[in-house]
């Protein structure tokens, strides 16, 4: 008897070492979060503000003059319509994922199949696709990769730019990072090596 209990102690072990290590696969594999970034471009913020309504237009407001930078032109209008749209939606696809934070444990229920929804290249994908239906005239929209083909490092994220510039000038627009949560930055500023993807890739 006293054997039998200390079999099914033991097989219950390592039962549980097993199911972590799965786990901890599971949370290496893609858009993983080792490198993002502390640093914050101003109104971003790492802070999840539940879709507050006064905080949302402090966020706004400081991401249309950082898009406004990007753009010699400065078309105020147009930088309020994509900063609106970039922090609104994020939000929505947050809630439309039913989201889990963070980022990262929401990948590992989308790989187990329990989430359709949520990895990073789904939050650019969507999310680009908003932001093209603004039929922008003075700003150019893009998909930043880094870490391409890398099953424990490629993060995907928006990226925009001043009509014409390269995209080394643009700006990353990262709604997964910060789940829902806009962040934005700079790529010069950003810690991850952003690279194109061609636009007949997306």
């Amino acid at each position: 008897m006293h054997q039998s209990k200390f079999s099914i102690r033991y097989s219950l072990l390592i039962g549980c070492l097993s199911g972590t290590l799965l786990l901890v696969g599971l949370l290496l594999a893609g858009c993983s979060s080792v490198h993002q970034t502390q640093r914050k471009s101003p109104g971003s913020s790492a802070t999840s503000y539940g879709g507050a309504k006064d905080v949302n237009i402090k966020k706004i407001s400081a991401l249309q003059e950082d898009l406004a930078d990007l753009n010699r032109q400065a078309d105020m209008l147009e930088a309020k319509q994509v900063a609106e749209t970039a922090v609104n939606h994020s939000g929505n696809l947050a809630q439309e994922y039913e989201l889990v934070r963070p980022a990262i444990l929401h990948n590992v229920f989308v790989r187990m199949g329990l989430k359709n929804r949520g990895l990073c290249y789904h939050w650019t994908e969507d999310l680009i696709k908003r932001l093209q239906s603004l039929d922008l005239k003075t700003y150019q929209l893009h998909w930043g990769v880094a870490y391409r083909g890398s099953e424990l490092r490629e993060h995907n994220s928006v990226v925009i730019t001043a009509r014409g510039e390269a995209f080394e000038k643009g700006m990353v627009l990262d709604p997964w990072r910060n789940s829902g949560d806009l962040y934005w930055a700079l790529i010069a500023t950003d810690t991850y090596p952003w690279v194109e993807r061609p636009p007949n890739e997306w």
